[in-house]
């Protein structure tokens, strides 16, 4: 199969290769075997320099790359692969289009070009490329999934989904839908921009919105982590003093946590049960220091220590190598509303039974050093731990004793207190609707 190749003569004189001349200065195309002996010859040329080969399309390959004249210039596609302007030099290129320009070949501007990850240089499948990577539908309000941006992205996609859906409730009917990559328009996305540029394909634009995938803080919530976003929704006053002393830039708006308003919304009922119900949810394992911020794998064997008198279930954080191997679950919002007792470590759940008024135990033989080595002053598992906020268990049998404790005297005031700026009680049952309204207001206030 012949192959098209871009070739430049990088001397003063004309170069033949066979029946080929390749001017001075100049970048010319080869239709040509890969495996020929002309190929060879022109590959082993000291004044020639292959810069591109690529396989011939059956379509479209005619448009790209022609030389325009004299002045050592030529004409290039360059496409941008991603959803927002991206500007090199004096040339800016919209979202998802192919433009041709003019570049001198040996112009700092064409390195700039070359180098750049957000754009295709001087490719002919820009068509394919788009209808493969480009979601053919999307909305006024896109509520982006970013699978392709995590390592376990689709163990995110339930918790994506509770937390959009009761925004959706209250945007106004088919203006809003679930995306799997960011688009052109306003975007709501739900992992920190550092953790995207760590792990992803898709940078922060500067239409996308921030709220996170879950409520826990574990570092997520400080400036320089979100600071690629231009707006932020948090659940408490506590989370924009944590954004505000990072010296965030953006725009913060306080609206709650969207994922509880079905539960406040009295949507699940406790269900009746023979024992009371005791729940293990430990945050997701660490395989590197400080790795005892969760209680996972130890609770795997522990939980089999608390007496029969209770009724137990472990709910393991979905990208668990074991919960996924399994085929089990997280917990659910019916877990939660069912169970008395809650243990948990460093991740969302805690929040979540101490806004729904569910005590928390937390395994500090476990956990507790960890924590306090991992994060700083300032980080919300950091106080829990270093305050003693809620029930602390000191081993496993001062565990025991505390599930009982704990099930007869409920939250205490500190946690409640605590609660009341991580997540406001006047928003509790209405964040869906207070979300939709300021990702309206941003929208309305944002758009060219």
């Amino acid at each position: 199969m012949k192959n098209r190749i871009y070739v430049i003569n990088i001397t003063d004189k004309k170069i033949e290769i066979d029946s080929h001349v390749f001017l001075p200065k100049i970048e010319d195309s080869v239709m040509i075997e890969m495996n020929s002996v002309q190929f060879q010859k022109i590959r082993t040329n000291r004044g020639l320099r292959v810069i591109k080969a690529w396989k011939v399309p059956s379509k479209g390959f005619e448009k790209l790359n022609r030389i325009t004249g004299g002045n050592n210039m030529s004409s290039i596609s360059i496409f941008n692969k991603h959803h927002f302007p991206i500007t090199v030099g004096k040339h800016t290129f919209p979202p998802y289009e192919e433009v041709m320009i003019q570049y001198h070949m040996y112009s700092t501007e064409f390195r700039e070009l070359r180098s750049n990850k957000s754009l295709r240089v001087g490719k002919f499948n820009n068509d394919e490329y788009k209808k493969k990577h480009y979601p053919k539908k999307f909305y006024e309000y896109n509520m982006v999934y970013d699978v392709n941006s995590q390592h376990k992205g689709s163990n995110y996609t339930r918790a994506i989904e509770a937390l959009a859906m009761p925004i959706i409730n209250y945007l106004p009917e088919s203006s809003s839908g679930f995306v799997k990559v960011p688009v052109k328009g306003f975007n709501l996305r739900f992992f920190s921009s550092k953790r995207i540029m760590e792990q992803g394909k898709y940078p922060v634009g500067p239409n996308d919105i921030f709220m996170s995938h879950g409520i826990g803080d574990k570092d997520y919530w400080i400036a320089e982590n979100i600071e690629n976003y231009k707006f932020a929704l948090v659940p408490g006053q506590a989370w924009k003093e944590r954004l505000e002393a990072g010296g965030y830039k953006g725009e913060i708006f306080v609206v709650g946590y969207t994922k509880l308003d079905p539960i406040f919304k009295g949507e699940y009922e406790k269900e009746e049960r023979n024992k009371p119900y005791v729940v293990w949810a430990p945050t997701h394992g660490y395989v590197h220091k400080h790795k005892g911020r969760s209680s996972y794998p130890q609770c795997l064997t522990l939980v089999r220590e608390i007496p029969e008198e209770y009724e137990t279930k472990l709910a393991l954080h979905p990208t668990s190598k074991v919960n996924n191997k399994n085929g089990k679950k997280d917990v659910t919002m019916q877990e939660l509303v069912d169970a008395d007792v809650i243990i948990g470590d460093a991740g969302s759940t805690l929040y979540e039974a101490w806004a729904i008024g569910k005590p928390v135990i937390f395994p500090d033989w476990i956990c507790k050093n960890d924590i306090l080595a991992h994060f700083k002053p300032g980080n919300l598992e950091y106080e829990i731990y270093d305050k003693g906020i809620g029930y602390h268990a000191k081993n496993m049998k001062h565990m025991i004793k505390l599930i009982d404790i704990a099930m007869n005297n409920g939250m205490k005031d500190e946690e409640i207190e605590f609660m009341e700026s991580v997540f406001p009680a006047k928003l509790r049952g209405n964040a869906g609707e207070t979300a939709a309204e300021a990702i309206k207001y941003i929208v309305g206030n944002n758009q060219k």
